[in-house]
């Protein structure tokens, strides 16, 4: 080891002069701006490959296998190349080294070429598999989504549902009406002298009634059958487009490791793409790291491969109960039965007893799965792979998500629909029955009393038994109600929707209305002001009112139906968040701190602040940052070289973005790693000239699968890792030196490092530092942080053959083994990886001799490579000299204090034996002085990449979190003050779930967080709560306890905004359990994690949100945009990536004002109705005739009332909308003999009128000696078959001036009913210009239809007095006030409610609280 220390220390500065001449000449005749990164990243390319040796043609260019679409490269090996597009883009490919390049004019063009570039060619061993190709897997992808649309049924069939309408209770009273209506015609017309003109009316009205009947007959079918097949047709769409459209994988740069996003690397005809783990299929090839996840199903095809060449894993024990069994990754005990390999491949064993190396769904892919330890040779092979396995795949997710997404049970019913049904019911079995009742009690004893008795007419029987209660019946008939709420569903969804749509393309922001002080806390959530195109409003209303098949496919329409889109935005209780990754946070994680050494041996943290009004997006907070400027320039060119992201383009980049690195493809690496900080490069003083002197020579990927990990608190739902690191050897060309810059896990790294950089020279990371490094790092990972650490060593050589030729095509992969000493054996009797002594040692004299050792090689380590503060590099001027023999000074050495006093002083802290083994590993790259100029031959490649990761220098720590996206605080507090309670979901443990909610802004402290794992879990569970007064509270531990915990203790699981260790079948059963508390809950997630369907099925209504930008176009769709809308398909609405959660509570806000004026028409019409059918059983009560025909009541019903009620959806916004309490969807009607008493005030007198003057209407048409005007003997002695002709007409006028003077009562009350409790001065009803007209078209519409009932009458107008007219026309004078004072009380007990409400909802007190 030493001598292969010796070729990298030493120097010789004029070896391959010419060559880097030649790279100097080059770089000189280009101009500096016009260099792209990707030209520094091809330099290396050449120059590795003239400084080796000549290369041939057939080396240079890879050759494409017969057959297949794999690629040969130079080395003679097949390889599978990773590529964004369908096209192989190859490195020979990319810009040459003296071509040029002009500045990029966008930032999707960096995108672009980033994509290109992380698009390198990878080598894969001997035995590759091609995969499917994209035709057959799309074939099959067709073929799972037909099959998934002929096994699905929504349960019931159309002659289930007919027979269902057909036995109703309404249905069976418009039949019986019809039926009672059809015998008096037949009646009426055998009987009656002269012919009645009622009897044509009564025809008419039959026909009416009957087409009604049929009518909604067909509504119903319609609207069931519509219902069932939303997310079908949604289905249907997307075979349509998998069938029309050819989709891209996307591009490498824009999709991050995060969990949120669920992307397998798919081989589809030897080419490796990235595509969302929906899209695969029974067959496909996938390569998957340590650490990746199975998305379904899948066997490693090492097995396959050891059973077609003979080699395979046997059970011990002759055991043969786990025959073709699956052994469990985790579960330690089944590893015991493994058995190498057999050393010989050609010899092929018939044993049954095979071992296949299998992934269930969800299940971590991990070293365990080969054994613990792993076998020598599985470690060889894993090499030969680098860390890229293939797995076949043996069912397709796409079945699954097709399975849940169809489920056929109906989500709960909406709250004003409950409310709805049940005032239905309530009229129809109670005050419906009732009236009839009373209507037929009052005419049998006026027909035994007066017509038989004391006239001795028995022909009224007919008209007065059947005809007359069922006048009075008839407005209680929900005939028209079908068809409004199928009117107002279609007006209120298109809406929501085109205001949704234009939300999202609006690049207005979101302010504060004018009148609202935006410190006030009371104040409701910002609006953005944004004009809805009535004319789009229109055409999707009508889209919607009259589809009756496809309405699904187009996705921008929703869920209209089975979410009850509009009811169960304007009613949410409950906003969960499933995901957090790119929904509520940053897809990317953002730097949030620096930690940089200084002076004696201390620490300091810098704070990171993301700032869009900064030059790059970014800036320190700490005002003295520049002061560790000399700490931080190493920083900055390590984030700067290490990104090859573009960031040397003409425009800045500010954007979030992936770091264009492959080390992702052999270890799945946290999303910190991946993402790049070159902006806080540039942020520390960096330009784009200072990295044109470097080339990369090298990217060498170090893991480490035996580092012995911290305890996890909650291992079965948290991430595994492995803990990697990616170091690249650059090329400087002013001063003829290379370089080793790493950045990477932290534990990794620091197993490399053995001094550190503390701004003004080099120290020894002793003990001291490294504790610092472990409690903040400890700290960081409590707090939901994730760590990157940097490291940097130079490299100068005396002799330039030092350096093996290295290939810049392939990068190098490198397993880090562990050296760890025995707890029990501190002398270091037993360590692995080190040589022991032969003979007998005391474990004292061993101890010291380790001590000893160390020692002695930190003196030669002081002495071969003192470097003081003047030759570490100046990242900003690049001005790097690497020392050598003339650089031994001792600079670096501490005023007072020797090299021997600084070696011993390091070596007598109480260091750790897995510290001690640490830097005995790390001085093997120290030598000797005897052995300095010693030079033997070169070493190869990969030794020399081993020999170079070692012995760095730790230069600091950067800690990433995934910080909450724009306004999302800020919208949280906000649906606090909606009385809407957000719930955040975490998989991760009690404490990180807690930092991150800190963040987000919820309550941290007691009763604030509840863990949904079992305690029996025996994966991983954590112990339980952490602290006391969590435990004090004794707060449920386990979703299977939740609900007994409900029953017995108290509703504190209702009340909490934290869940943690929860999965995502936790997930849906805390959704069902609130639900059926009455919560209704909004499911906000992912839409391209596949494992959020479920809980998207469950929820009332549920939002899928893009965690990343995609955009596609129509002729080649993005494969995740196709992922996306299949993960959707239960969902109601989807957002876009750069969409504001504000969006969503502005449609909350339109949602919740068109449910109250849904509300407040149907509560109009429901009372305008019973007033007609008192109105006519207070005229029977007065002996009088109907005071309105049934064609008559059918008007009101669907033509005046429909049309004022419709009008209230334009009414403008009550200004306490968004800070009002929702009710829960549970007691949907309370208090109804209140409103039974608000109904009588409110229509009392306007009946007592029309009453009044239909009475004298009769008695002045008329009128005789004699007549009675209280108790109306109108026809007296004359049957009612029998009237003449002006008794006829006098009735009519009658009931037509009733008719014109209910419709203006009405017209006047509506207004006082758009809101609840809102007098008219603070809700003005003439701001709804639509109403205004909807009043004026009421009245002309009512004008007209009297002016055609008495075209041919006998009587004027003028015989009617006019005081008669002045004082019912004036009327409401009398009765709006009253109107008021009904509100004025209902407002009285609102308020208390809500009070009620609040207190509720923000109490945390339970049963055990500390408090």
């Amino acid at each position: 080891m030493n001598n292969k220390s010796n070729n990298m220390n030493g120097s010789d500065p004029h070896s391959n002069i010419e060559h880097l001449n030649s790279i100097v000449d080059m770089e000189s005749s280009t101009p500096p701006e016009s260099v792209p990164l990707s030209r520094l990243d091809m330099s290396h390319s050449a120059s590795s490959r003239d400084a080796s040796a000549p290369t041939t043609p057939d080396q240079r260019q890879p050759q494409r296998i017969p057959g297949s679409g794999a690629t040969q490269s130079p080395r003679g090996q097949p390889r599978i190349n990773t590529y964004d597009s369908d096209e192989p883009v190859l490195i020979d490919n990319l810009p040459q080294q003296n071509s040029t390049q002009a500045p990029r004019h966008s930032e999707d063009d960096d995108l672009e070429r980033g994509g290109q570039e992380i698009s390198l060619t990878l080598t894969e061993p001997e035995g590759s598999f091609p995969g499917l190709t994209t035709d057959e897997a799309t074939t099959k992808l067709i073929d799972v989504a037909n099959l998934a649309l002929s096994e699905y049924h929504t349960g019931s069939t159309n002659m289930d549902n007919f027979v269902r309408y057909l036995t109703s209770f309404s249905s069976i009273a418009t039949i019986v009406a019809i039926l009672c209506l059809l015998v008096f015609y037949i009646y009426g017309r055998i009987n009656s002298s002269p012919t009645q003109g009622r009897l044509i009316g009564t025809i008419v009205e039959v026909a009416i009634l009957a087409g009604i009947f049929i009518w909604n007959a067909y509504l119903n079918r319609r609207e069931m059958k519509l219902r069932g097949r939303e997310v079908r047709d949604r289905v249907k769409g997307i075979i349509m487009e998998l069938e029309t459209i050819r989709y891209q994988a996307g591009q490498e740069l824009k999709i991050p490791s995060i969990p949120s996003v669920s992307t397998v690397r798919v081989v589809r005809s030897g080419i490796v793409k990235t595509l969302p783990s929906n899209l695969i299929v029974k067959g496909d090839m996938i390569e998957m790291v340590f650490g990746d996840v199975a998305p379904c199903k899948v066997l490693c095809m090492i097995s396959r491969h050891y059973m077609e060449h003979g080699n395979h894993h046997h059970l011990q024990n002759g055991d043969t109960h786990h025959h073709g069994r699956y052994l469990h990754p985790h579960q330690d005990q089944y590893h015991q039965f493994l058995e190498k390999p057999h050393s010989s491949s050609r010899h092929r064993d018939t044993s049954p007893h095979i071992r296949e190396f299998l992934l269930l769904r969800k299940e971590t892919f991990q070293p365990s799965l080969f054994g613990i330890p792993m076998s020598d040779e599985m470690q060889k092979r894993h090499e030969e792979l680098q860390g890229r396995y293939t797995f076949e795949v043996l069912e397709t997710p796409l079945e699954r998500i097709l399975e849940t997404a169809l489920d056929p049970i109906p989500r709960p019913k909406s709250l004003i629909l409950k409310q709805l049904l049940i005032i239905n019911n309530v009229i129809l079995f109670r005050v419906l029955l009732v009236i009839v009742l009373l209507a037929f009690a009052i005419n049998l004893l006026r027909y035994v009393l007066k017509e038989v008795i004391q006239l001795g007419n028995a022909t009224q029987g007919v008209e007065q038994l059947l005809v007359l209660p069922v006048y009075a019946a008839l407005p209680l008939l929900p005939l028209s109600l079908p068809t409004l709420l199928q009117i107002s569903k279609a007006f209120t969804n298109a809406t929501i929707l085109v205001l949704f749509n234009t939300l999202q393309i609006s690049k207005t922001e979101y302010e504060d209305e004018k009148d609202v002080d935006e410190f006030d806390v009371e104040a409701p959530p910002p609006t953005k002001n944004v004009n809805i195109a009535r004319r789009e409003v229109w055409t999707r209303f009508w889209r919607l009112l009259l589809r009756w098949g496809d309405s699904g496919q187009d996705f921008d329409d929703g869920l209209t139906r089975s979410t009850n889109l509009v009811e169960s935005l304007g009613g949410i209780t409950v906003i969960c968040s499933i995901d957090k990754e790119g929904t509520i946070a940053t897809a990317f994680p953002e730097v949030e701190q620096v930690l940089v050494a200084t002076e004696n041996e201390e620490t300091v943290v810098l704070d990171v602040l993301e700032d869009e009004l900064s030059p790059n997006g970014l800036r320190f907070e700490d005002k003295d940052w520049e002061t560790y400027i000399q700490s931080l320039k190493p920083i900055g060119l390590n984030q700067l070289l290490n990104t090859k992201c573009g960031s040397l383009s003409a425009f800045r980049r500010i954007d979030d973005h992936r770091k264009c690195n492959t080390l992702h493809f052999h270890s799945r690496t946290r999303a910190a790693q991946q993402t790049c900080l070159c902006r806080l490069g540039k942020e520390i003083g960096f330009t784009n000239e200072a990295l044109y002197p470097f080339t990369l020579q090298k990217e060498i990927f170090c893991y480490h699968p035996n580092l012995p990990m911290a305890q996890m608190t909650f291992g079965k739902l948290t991430n595994f890792e492995i803990p990697t690191m990616l170091s690249t050897i650059y090329h400087e060309k002013a001063g003829n030196s290379h370089m080793v810059l790493t950045d990477g896990h932290v534990e990794c790294v620091v197993e490399c490092c053995s001094e550190y950089w503390d701004g003004a020279g080099l120290q020894e990371l002793n003990d001291v530092m490294l504790k610092k490094i472990s409690d903040f790092y400890q700290t960081a990972v409590v707090n939901d942080l994730q760590c990157v650490a940097y490291a940097y060593r130079p490299i100068s050589t005396e002799q330039d053959s030092a350096i093996p030729p290295l290939d810049t095509a392939t990068p190098q992969i490198i397993t880090l083994t562990n050296r760890v000493v025995d707890e029990d054996d501190k002398d270091g009797d037993k360590f692995s990886g080190s040589d022991k002594s032969n003979g007998p040692s005391n474990r004292d004299d061993d101890a010291h001799s380790i001590d000893d050792e160390i020692e002695r090689r930190l003196r030669a380590r002081e002495r071969s490579r003192a470097m003081s503060a003047n030759h570490m590099p100046d990242p900003v001027n690049i001005v790097i000299r690497i020392g050598d023999a003339s650089d031994l000074e001792e600079d670096s050495i501490q005023p007072g204090t020797s090299i021997e006093d600084s070696a011993v002083s390091a070596t007598k802290m109480d260091a750790a034996p897995l510290q001690r083994w640490r830097k005995l590993r790390e001085m093997e790259l120290s030598e000797d002085p005897e052995t300095v100029t010693a030079l033997e031959a070169p070493m190869n490649e990969t030794e020399f990449c081993k020999d170079a990761i070692q012995g760095q220098i730790f230069l600091g720590m950067a800690t990433l979190a995934h910080q909450p996206k724009t306004n999302v605080c800020d919208f949280i507090e906000d649906l606090g003050l909606a009385g809407i309670r957000f719930v955040y979901f975490s998989p991760a443990s009690e404490r990180e779930s807690k930092a991150f909610a800190d963040r987000l802004g919820l309550e941290t402290d007691w009763n604030s967080c509840i863990l949904l794992s079992s305690a029996s879990d025996p994966f991983g569970a954590s112990s339980g709560y952490l602290e006391s007064y969590d435990i004090k509270a004794q707060l449920p531990r386990g979703i299977e306890n939740i609900r007994p915990h409900l029953e017995t203790t108290d509703d504190i699981p209702l009340h909490v905004s934290l869940f943690a260790e929860c999965g995502n079948e936790a997930a849906v059963d805390m959704i069902k359990i609130f639900q059926d508390y009455g919560e209704v809950v909004c499911c906000i997630g992912s839409s391209l994690n596949s494992e959020n369907v479920a809980a998207f099925a469950k929820a009332d209504i549920s939002v899928g949100m893009e965690p990343i930008r995609m955009h596609s176009n129509p002729e080649s769709r993005s494969a995740f945009s196709l992922a996306a809308k299949i993960n959707s398909l239960p969902c109601g609405l989807t957002m876009h990536s750069e969409t504001s959660l504000y969006a969503l509570t502005q449609v909350v806000r339109e949602a919740r004002r068109l449910l109250n004026s849904q509300r407040q028409g149907a509560v109009f019409m429901i009372a305008s109705l019973m007033s007609i059918s008192l109105l006519m059983l207070v005229s029977y009560c007065f002996l009088l005739p109907q005071a309105m025909t049934g064609y008559h009541i059918l008007w009101l019903m669907w033509i005046i009332i429909p049309l004022l009620i419709l009008s209230f959806f334009f009414s403008p916004h009550e200004p306490d909308t968004m800070t009002m309490m929702p009710s829960k969807n549970m007691s949907p009607l309370r208090d109804l003999p209140r409103f039974i008493f608000y109904f009588l005030a409110r229509f009392i007198l306007p009946i007592v009128m029309c009453v009044f003057v239909f009475l004298y209407s009769l008695h002045i048409y008329d009128g005789k000696e004699g007549y009675h005007f209280l108790f109306n003997s109108f026809g007296a002695g004359t049957p009612w078959l029998e009237w003449s002709s002006d008794k006829q007409w006098a009735l009519l006028y009658s009931q037509n001036y009733t008719l014109v003077l209910w419709v203006w009562y009405m017209v006047c009350m509506s207004g006082t009913f758009m809101s609840r409790t809102l007098s008219v001065r603070a809700f003005a009803p003439w701001r709804n210009r639509v109403w205004i007209g909807a009043c004026a078209a009421c009245l002309a519409l009512q004008f007209v239809f009297c002016v055609i009932s008495l075209f041919r009458g006998p009587h004027r107008v003028q015989d009617v007095p006019w005081w008669l007219f002045v004082l019912s026309f004036l009327w409401p004078v009398v009765f709006l006030p009253v109107q008021e004072l009904v509100k004025a009380r209902d407002l009285k007990e609102c308020v208390r409610a809500q009070k009620l409400a609040k207190l509720e909802f923000n109490t945390k007190l339970g049963m055990h609280s500390p408090l």
